[in-house]
């Protein structure tokens, strides 16, 4: 009795995996019919067969049980036999007992497999050898005849032992999914190919298209892709797990595995499913959710850009802007208008011109800066002397403090030109400053430095006053035409956006220069956009 072949080994293992698994399902099967003496019967059964494995593999030529233990002293070929013919026996019982009933075929099955491995151990080591772990004509396809049905789940069994492809079957079924089989890699990939599956189980060593190039074949092809693999196989080495996890497969279980274990693999699967398409369904969502707010934040910049003024051509005064919004719309807002409202005013009344920057980004940012320029705009902000620059901003500062704005606060810059008197009187609030380039002379820089409007109900405004000259140039300005990252890493900042708009304005030839100061700062921006809103006003007083 004592042969080294790993196929009869391998024949025996397979048998007895066979005995507990399928009376596994058979001791269910009994005790969901309310057949309880059969159901101990066939537990009875799975017990004896997995005391019967080491014993058996020892006698056969493997490395045996341990030298102590409770296993120990079954090693000889007498103990081996007496639990042979035991477990015989107990089939012969249950087979028995289940006479006229529908597990009585499946009985067979199991005696079946018990005097298989009666056969190896009467066998010679060589005819051992010859006979190898399956007749090949028990070979071939069983489960085509499956009929499909409306479970969500669908498995599909690789293996080309028949004994192994049912009794997977059958426990999947068990678990409520809906099963297809196949016994070797083509005719799996021909209905993988065919039909829509979740859970594949496949074997490694098949004639054929073994399960490693099963394997290859599936990962390599698009639509099989997101079929989780589990393969179910007697290798046991570490690199053949290695190799089937390397070429996809999502876990790896051995032939002696306990279905609850098969169960638990499943599950993970399909929880990784589940998980997967609710990503899906978020990504999409979420794609949908950015589109629709980019087109609303278009649509708000669009609105943004219709309540601004007209550029203004009166005598003594042309003013023009460009306003270039960010992605994400923040809170820039801009205007100029004639104090007192009469049309007849214009040419000779005072105009006051302004630039706000709310804090933040989005629809509300620039919905709060639209309400701004209205006020502004109408007139409307009691007790304000809209003549009065430090006036307007302190009268802002009482009425919109942060706290009851959503932490949210502004910057801002507002001036009264009186060109009667070719005086400009300002304030600032937390703003840029604006620049004032004289045709002769040094350019200035018109701020006041008060804090930005909102942040105390405390804060003071002063005003100054400024000579104007005839061909000065007035900017006003927002921080986001300088507040952006170069090539090199750097911020391009305020100081060199000053010194680069003064030199322009110097040599513009009296042309407006707008265009050319946004040209030049997307050339040197890293992204060749803006990351905030750029509004940049240029009045030439003539």
């Amino acid at each position: 009795m004592q042969g080294d072949g790993a196929a009869t080994r391998h024949a025996a293992r397979t048998r007895l995996n066979h005995i507990v698994g399928y009376g596994d399902i058979l001791r269910q099967d009994a005790a969901d019919s309310g057949r309880g003496a059969l159901a101990a019967l066939f537990e009875e059964i799975g017990k004896s067969a997995l005391a019967l494995r080491d014993p058996l593999l020892a006698a056969l030529g493997g490395e045996g049980p341990p030298e102590e233990g409770a296993g120990a002293a079954r090693s000889s070929e007498e103990d081996v036999y007496t639990l042979l013919y035991r477990l015989i026996a107990l089939i012969q019982d249950a087979k028995g007992k289940a006479a006229g009933g529908v597990a009585a075929a499946d009985v067979e099955k199991l005696l079946a497999a018990a005097n298989g491995i009666l056969e190896l151990l009467a066998a010679s080591p060589e005819a051992r050898e010859e006979a190898g772990p399956e007749n090949e004509a028990e070979r071939g396809p069983i489960g085509d005849g499956i009929a499909p049905s409306e479970r969500p789940v669908r498995v599909l069994v690789v293996d080309d032992n028949p004994f192994n492809r049912e009794l997977l079957v059958r426990y999947l079924e068990r678990l409520g999914h809906e099963v297809r089989a196949a016994a070797d890699g083509l005719a799996a990939l021909e209905l993988v190919r065919a039909e829509s599956f979740d859970v594949a189980l496949i074997d490694i060593m098949m004639p054929g298209m073994n399960g490693y190039r099963l394997l290859e074949r599936m990962r390599a092809d698009e639509k099989l892709k997101d079929v989780y693999v589990i393969v179910i196989s007697a290798l046991e080495d570490t690199q053949s797990i290695a190799r089937c996890i390397q070429l996809g497969a999502e876990d790896y279980l051995p032939r002696q595995f306990e279905p609850i274990i098969l169960k638990a693999r499943i599950d993970s699967c399909l929880e990784k499913r589940r998980l997967k398409a609710e990503q899906e369904l978020y990504v999409s969502a979420l794609v949908e959710t950015q589109e629709r707010l980019r087109s609303e934040l278009r649509g708000g910049a669009a609105y943004v850009r219709g309540l601004l003024p007209a550029p203004l051509r009166i005598p003594d005064l042309s003013i023009d802007w460009t306003f270039i919004p960010s992605a994400s719309l923040g809170g820039d807002v801009f205007g100029y208008h004639a104090l007192g409202g009469e049309e007849t005013g214009v040419a000779t009344g005072k105009i006051a011109l302004y630039l706000i920057d709310v804090s933040g980004h989005g629809i509300e940012a620039a919905l709060y800066s639209v309400t701004l320029m209205n006020l502004l705009k109408s007139q409307a902000l009691r007790d304000a002397d809209y003549g009065d620059p430090a006036s307007v901003l302190g009268r802002l500062n009482s009425a919109f403090k942060m706290e009851e704005q959503n932490n949210l606060y502004f910057t801002a810059w507002y001036g009264v030109w009186d060109p009667s008197t070719r005086e400009l009187s300002y304030a600032s609030a937390g703003s840029p400053p604006a620049i004032l380039v004289p045709p002769d002379g040094e350019a200035m820089e018109l701020s006041t430095g008060g804090v930005i409007v909102g942040l105390s109900p405390s804060s003071r405004y002063d005003a100054c006053l400024s000579r104007v000259e005839r061909g000065s140039r007035l900017f006003l300005f927002s921080d986001g035409i300088f507040e952006y990252r170069e090539r090199d890493g750097s911020i391009h900042g305020l100081e060199r956006f000053s010194t680069e708009l003064v030199a322009k304005a110097r040599s513009s030839g009296g042309g407006s220069i707008l265009d050319l100061l946004v040209r030049d700062a997307m050339e040197a921006s890293t992204t060749g956009r803006f990351p905030d809103d750029v509004s940049v006003i240029e009045a030439r007083f003539d």
